[in-house]
């Protein structure tokens, strides 16, 4: 959507702006009138996928809950809050077509059951209290859309005993992110490591909130909670090569002035870099459709650590949260930690090092994006 190719052009610091934020309410408009036409439905599938677009809805709303009530707000939202909440607007619309193709046709929806959240983002360093008190506010938001559901599922003995389990498990993990940011909030200075401990109990407690809605419609649902921990990828190697294209680094041998500086610059990179589980997830994703031919190599990105781009042979795949249809390219670029895709990218004409901004001349693959 050409509104969010354009958010993600927004930095830290930059308000965003009245014609965002009408984009973002008009997605609530959408699901409220998807959920009253739907709401006689009696395909579950689709029920399920309306309560997932549903959660995002109601997630996103409250990451930007600050800058909806005060527009000068949005100079202050960490570029972390703008990005993950964007992240989950985004997945919306695609919900919306599956659960209206659902209750036409048994099948018919293009999304798969039960919906992830997909993308997480991350940053280095201490994360923002802001990002905690809107993830905070989320968590509350889910817990309220969904007790109503819960409370009648406990009289319906051990049909949901998975989604009821599981909800407690959630509110628990809420409990536990509110009394940190609780601490910080009272001027206690907690250690970085509090703040991703908060973090980590709110994301864990969306994940079951998000899984929980959706499980009251298909119960079975529930079971289906994705392993705690993400296994290793190349990420995980000591090689300052690690993601960069074969192409790319090819090219780069050829030239040792290049090649020097490029383990120069990829040991400072990924000296500073913190793996993210989702960068991990990304890495075992590409290995696995390219094992499978749904996706192949085309070309490499023009910023270092130049990894692959890959253009959908057989689509749509979903790839980091994101539904990449046949034909279109993809790339996670580590400098911005997100996924770019987009129909096409232009052709760059050269390499670029973000270190000094030095360039080689090369037949590599952009998209016209600063890295840097």
């Amino acid at each position: 959507m050409k509104l969010f190719d354009q958010f993600r052009g927004i930095v830290a610091g930059q308000q965003i702006s009245s014609e965002y934020l009408a984009g973002y309410k008009r997605l609530g408009e959408q699901v409220f009138e998807v959920e009253v036409e739907l709401a006689r439905a009696e395909s579950a599938p689709a029920r399920a996928l309306l309560r997932a677009a549903k959660s995002l809805q109601v997630m996103g709303d409250a990451l930007l809950r600050d800058v909806y009530a005060d527009n000068k707000m949005a100079y202050h939202v960490p570029a972390i809050t703008r990005d993950q909440a964007e992240a989950w607007y985004g997945r919306i619309p695609e919900l919306l077509v599956a659960a209206r193709q659902e209750a036409c046709f048994a099948g018919a929806g293009k999304v798969q059951l039960p919906v992830r959240f997909g993308m997480k983002y991350d940053m280095q360093g201490m994360c923002p209290i802001e990002h905690l008190t809107g993830m905070r506010r989320a968590a509350d938001e889910m817990e309220n859309l969904i007790k109503d559901g819960v409370t009648d599922a406990r009289s319906q003995g051990e049909t949901y005993r998975s989604a009821i389990l599981l909800f407690e498990e959630a509110r628990t993990r809420r409990a536990s992110g509110d009394a940190i940011v609780g601490s910080i909030l009272d001027g206690r200075r907690l250690p970085p490591a509090s703040h991703e401990d908060a973090e980590k109990h709110y994301w864990v407690a969306l994940e079951d909130y998000l899984l929980i809605a959706q499980a009251l419609e298909i119960p079975a649902l529930a079971d289906k909670k994705p392993a705690a921990t993400v296994k290793k990828s190349r990420l995980d190697s000591d090689d300052v090569f690690k993601v960069t294209s074969p192409a790319a680094l090819e090219e780069i041998r050829r030239r040792p002035g290049e090649y020097a500086q490029a383990r120069r610059d990829f040991a400072e990179l990924w000296a500073g870099h913190r793996v993210s589980d989702a960068e991990r997830e990304y890495e075992n994703t590409v290995d696995a459709l390219a094992a499978s031919g749904g996706i192949k190599e085309d070309g490499y990105w023009y910023c270092c650590p130049f990894p692959p781009v890959y253009k959908v042979m057989r689509g749509p795949v979903e790839v980091a949260g994101h539904t990449v249809a046949e034909g279109h390219v993809f790339v996670w670029n580590y400098r911005e930690g997100r996924l770019v895709t987009q129909a096409g990218f232009r052709a760059a004409d050269s390499r670029h090092y973000c270190a000094d901004d030095s360039r080689y001349d090369a037949g590599s693959r952009g998209s016209g994006h600063h890295c840097c």
